[in-house]
């Protein structure tokens, strides 16, 4: 069979994506919009750390100490509260959005978010002690952390199959661009005296809640959503509303996709019915290994230094003796933005473990040289770690940060994947919480002062990580949800996935009969993968 040039959009092209991607620019602009939520969560990730760099920040909430160049200094128990009470608020928000995902839709959750996020910015605006400052970091979270745990939930339901993981980067690019714009305002501002020079960066957080407010209305609903709630009428509107009107060969295939996709999750979930509720059943069976993989690249992206480099980096430039550590962190925020563009196209080119296994080897011995040379107080001592921050930024935003997102979002069973992206949202928030609350206690001078040899702890929390990424990250390019239940349900190695369904395809082309569930790929409606397709033009 010769591979055809023409897109047909009832069959999965991955040869094609860049064709199809071509057609997908209003479903791009939704899915943009859908990010803002991970574009807060980058801004506000590092607002409080930036801040703690400004002088008029210091004095306004910090203590006397003379050593400090404006005399006075937040100290590591204030900036490990506001770390906590932040990611506290993100868990909180995280925990909540399943519900809200499963009841009012993907569409309100936004709203409800936003209310929260306003609220949370306005009692950071008011504050003049730092509990009020916690107070409003935790509620602003709540919000941040309901929205951003929207996106992948509304991509990963309605995006096209061959386009999946182009899309679920976009969610990481947000975050990226989140903390660049932080990063050039504070620059900025930085030459601004008193508290408008920071309280600028605060307020700015508004522009978010407002651009989600007035473009909320004409949001679509999550088809996937409708049609599982029998509302198909909705469902079509809503396409429409995403793809637009001019292609209905579009519209229809879509529409059958998702039909498909819905009666086989239902068909799945009603098999598994009896064993307790959907919550319950992410931690039952194959489900178990599938919610610690969608959930270890999310606990890894802290482990391996996120929480710290992204939170903390302009202030851990001033601490080390960088002159202009505001110049230097902008720079390093492009360097980060232009690595994440990248992975839009490496994602998809090279794949997913591809990408995980060897990025998350490279960030631990990257930070091990930081370590070492932490250790000698010399100018090229201080240089190198400078470099190895941003070849540390390099690899984490090819790699685990760009991918940890979209492997997150394709693994979990489709029926459960609201609960799953709640326990992912979780996962990241209690392991951000405890590596943001003891960063301040590492390099703070009123307390652990460790400078570069900071790199030793994360080099030592990255060792594991390799191990368990090398067993456990799979390699899902070009697969359908349905073939990737197929290789869960019959305990294939996450090693071995790809050969495994190319095996299996040329055996018995695309009928899948998974166990536990009376459902088969390309049913009554001829969805279909197209198999020498997929088998040989996947790049």
């Amino acid at each position: 069979m010769e591979s055809s040039t023409e897109i047909v959009w009832t069959k999965i092209q991955p040869h094609l994506k860049w064709k199809v991607l071509a057609k997908q620019k209003r479903f791009l602009m939704w899915a943009l919009y859908s990010s803002i939520g991970s574009m807060m969560l980058g801004f506000d990730f590092g607002v409080a750390g930036t801040c703690t760099a400004f002088p008029a920040f210091q004095r306004q909430f910090g203590e006397v100490y003379p050593s400090q160049a404006s005399g006075y200094l937040i100290s590591a128990r204030v900036q490990s509260g506001w770390s906590g009470a932040s990611s506290a608020g993100s868990i909180v928000g995280e925990i909540s959005v399943s519900y809200l995902l499963d009841t009012i839709g993907r569409k309100h959750t936004i709203a409800v978010g936003s209310l929260f996020t306003a609220i949370g910015i306005g009692m950071q605006i008011a504050s003049t002690e730092w509990k009020l400052f916690l107070a409003g970091r935790f509620i602003n979270a709540i919000g941040f952390g309901q929205i951003f745990l929207e996106s992948p939930v509304w991509i990963g339901e309605n995006c096209r199959p061959e386009l999946r993981g182009f899309f679920l980067c976009i969610m990481n690019g947000s975050i990226v661009l989140g903390q660049f714009l932080l990063s050039c305002i504070a620059k900025g501002t930085s030459g601004i005296e008193g508290k408008w020079g920071y309280e600028i960066l605060i307020v700015l957080q508004f522009s978010f809640v407002l651009v989600l407010i007035v473009i909320y209305p004409w949001y679509p609903e999550s088809p996937y959503f409708l049609i599982k709630k029998g509302r198909m009428e909705q469902a079509r509107k809503s396409l429409n509303k995403i793809h637009g009107s001019d292609d209905q060969d579009l519209i229809e295939a879509e529409l059958a996709r998702i039909t498909d996709v819905v009666q086989f999750s239902d068909a799945i979930q009603e098999a598994a019915a009896t064993k307790g509720s959907l919550l319950a059943q992410c931690f039952q069976g194959a489900n178990l290994k599938r919610t610690l993989i969608a959930a270890l690249p999310a606990a890894g992206q802290q482990l391996i230094g996120a929480a710290f480099v992204l939170g903390y980096v302009t202030y851990f430039l001033s601490l080390i003796g960088v002159e202009e550590y505001f110049t230097v962190s902008v720079v390093l925020y492009v360097v980060m933005l232009l690595s994440n563009l990248t992975a839009f196209i490496a994602i998809e080119k090279a794949g997913r473990r591809a990408l995980l296994v060897p990025g998350i080897i490279a960030l631990t011995l990257i930070l091990l040289v930081m370590g070492i040379c932490g250790c000698f107080t010399t100018s090229p001592a201080l240089w190198i770690i400078i470099v190895c921050i941003f070849l540390w930024a390099i690899a984490y935003q090819l790699t685990i940060g760009a991918v940890g997102f979209a492997i997150g979002a394709e693994v979990s069973s489709p029926p459960l994947r609201s609960k799953v992206q709640g326990i992912v949202g979780v996962t990241q928030g209690v392991v951000g919480w405890v590596v943001g609350f003891v960063s301040p206690y590492m390099i703070n001078p009123d307390a652990g002062a460790l400078g570069g040899k900071v790199g030793f702890v994360f080099a030592g929390l990255g060792v594991p990580l390799c191990i368990l990424f090398y067993f456990l990250m799979p390699e899902t390019k070009g697969l359908s949800f349905e073939e990737i239940d197929y290789l869960f349900a019959n305990k294939t190695s996450c090693r071995h996935f790809q050969k495994t369904i190319k095996a299996h395809r040329a055996e018995v082309g695309d009928v899948l009969n998974i166990p536990g569930a009376e459902a088969k790929l390309g049913g009554e409606r001829g969805f279909k993968t197209d198999v020498v397709e997929v088998e040989n033009k996947s790049e």
